[in-house]
Parts: structure tokens; sequence; C-alpha cells
């Protein structure tokens, strides 16, 4: 990820912490990830790593089924908030897992995505994917556009003093992106924001993973 876009994010969700302003997981978030719980849990899966977690509030429900969770963000503070709830979130970038190739049984991102630009996004997800073991399922969801391009631009509204990057790219594009680095088991399209944002989420399952990706686990 380029430097000054890590450090915008950094900045601005260490100042969200700070705020302690992130909402509870709610809306069709709560279904999505009650199905990916049934999901694990049939197929007997023990682990799952969240990119992108925040102070771990999809967490809450992995633990609460019997899942060992570790949640992975830019901002030290979240992992402050999420480790006195009893969650374990480390500090760390999803270009760049602190973890060893093949931890974990399955993977969970939620609206981290779009804030790379669309080349670093391919970059990202194979690191991610990489952490996974072969066969894992993992979801990915990311806000995206419903026009023909990327709408690219920097949010300085919603927290004063702050930035961040908002790329967001058509469901072809993602999906083209997604496919490169995990098979696409199917794909939803939630017309749920403004005119010219949608949310797109994917079910990705791994392949055997290539390339080293950290030394902690």
């Amino acid at each position: 990820m380029p430097d000054q876009y890590r450090a915008d994010l950094a900045a601005y969700y260490e100042e969200e912490a700070r705020r302690e302003s992130r909402l509870a997981l709610q809306g069709r978030r709560v279904d999505l990830n009650a199905s990916f719980v049934e999901m694990l849990a049939t197929e007997g899966r023990t682990s799952v790593v969240d990119f992108g977690s925040g102070p771990g509030r999809d967490g809450e429900e992995f633990v609460a089924a019997g899942h060992r969770y570790v949640g992975l963000d830019l901002a030290h503070g979240n992992g402050v908030l999420a480790l006195g709830r009893g969650l374990q979130v480390v500090h760390g970038s999803i270009d760049a897992p602190p973890f060893r190739l093949g931890t974990f049984d399955a993977g969970w991102s939620m609206s981290t995505l779009m804030h790379l630009p669309a080349a670093q996004m391919a970059v990202a997800l194979d690191a991610m994917v990489a952490t996974l073991r072969p066969g894992a399922p993992m979801v990915v969801s990311l806000w995206g556009t419903p026009g023909d391009d990327i709408d690219e631009f920097i949010d300085d509204d919603t927290l004063e003093g702050q930035r961040r990057l908002f790329s967001l790219r058509t469901v072809e594009q993602n999906r083209s992106i997604a496919a490169s680095c995990a098979t696409i088991e199917s794909e939803e399209i939630w017309d749920v924001g403004p005119d010219r944002w949608n949310y797109q989420v994917f079910w990705l399952r791994s392949a055997a993973p290539s390339g080293a990706v950290g030394s902690v686990s």
C-alpha cells in the first residue's frame, strides 16, 4: 500500500478508535455473519482471521460460536478496544499480514479493500489468501460502484481533520481481481448505499497458497 494512503488510514482509524465510534454489527451484515458462522460449523473449521477488523465487532459472533478469532487492523487503538472485550486484534496491514503461511481455517473481510487503490487490491488479497489453509472459505465484502469505471476520492468529511481513500470499483472489476487470487463460489450485490455506491459480497475459496507472508502465528 502506498505510504501516504497507509498513514492516512492509520490516522483515521486511530481517531475513530479514540472516539469509540465504530457501530455494532447491524443490518444485512448480521445475516451474512450468521451464514458464514454456519458454514464454518458445517465444514468443521475452528479458526478465522478478520482482515481490517476494526475493534473486532464481527469477532463477537465468531467467538460466541466457539471459533478462534484473530483480527488484523492498522490502528493500534482498535486492538486495545478489542482486548477490553476479550478479543484478539493484531496491529498490522492486510497487504503484509504478520501470520505464517496457511495459518487459518477461514477468512473474513468487511468494508476494507475499497480503501486500497485498484492496483493494490490484488496484492493485498493475495497476501490475505496466503494466510489461509488450502480450500479455506473467505468472505470479502466491499463498497463499490454500479457505474462503468472506478470512482476514486478522498473522504475528508466523516472525521474532522482525517483523510481516507475510497476506490470504488465495479463488480466486474472486483470480480476479476478476486478471481485472480481465489475461486469465487458465489457473489451478492446489495444496493444499499447512495446512488454511486453498492455493496459487493464475494464468497471465495482458497487454493494451495504460495509464498511466505510473515512469521507470527
